[in-house]
């Protein structure tokens, strides 16, 4: 897990903020569930690879948004491309991050990543997280390299490590 010390703004270039202006922000309606399951199929596939990992279809739709969920989902939507993006997140409490929103997923499509798309979507939540007085919690894959980098630059810090006694020999194989 990571925690983001609160900031008025990410911080990007000139360059990514004009390529993103076109794109705009908003909270996920039922119609655009179908491009967001696809974003959450395609992100999975990829973390699964980094281990060599094949996931099948039905653990695949275990991770699949309905419409109870959509309060929690914000898409970024190109004028001509539709929905690129999405983020999805939730409320938290514990003793570290004291209150906070969890950021579960920024899943940009590929094709329009390096856009600044994600950072446009991660100021949505951060503007909540301003407003509300409570931080903002992540963590992602150790092989997730991208991810990570991503985090950092947003001003995330890490503060745990996750462990795993693969028994079954599915993620670490000797």
């Amino acid at each position: 897990m990571a925690i983001c010390e609160r900031r008025t703004k990410p911080e990007y270039t000139d360059k990514e903020a004009d390529l993103a202006l076109s794109i705009v922000v908003r909270k996920a309606k039922a119609q655009d569930l179908d491009v967001v399951n696809a974003l959450t199929d395609a992100m999975h596939k990829h973390l699964a690879g980094l281990y060599g990992l094949e996931l099948s279809a039905e653990e695949l739709k275990e991770e699949h948004y309905d419409e109870d969920e959509l309060g929690n989902l914000y898409v970024a939507e190109d004028a001509e491309a539709g929905v690129v993006a999405y983020m999805s997140f939730s409320k938290g409490k514990d003793e570290w991050a004291g209150a906070h929103y969890e950021l579960e997923h920024i899943v940009v499509r590929e094709g329009f990543r390096h856009m600044a798309i994600g950072r446009k979507l991660f100021k949505a939540l951060l503007d909540v997280a301003n407003r509300e007085g409570v931080n903002i919690s992540t963590g992602t894959l150790a092989r997730n390299k991208e991810a990570l980098r991503f985090y950092k630059q947003l001003g995330f810090k890490q503060i745990s490590v996750r462990l795993l006694l693969d028994l079954q020999k599915r993620i670490l194989k000797q």
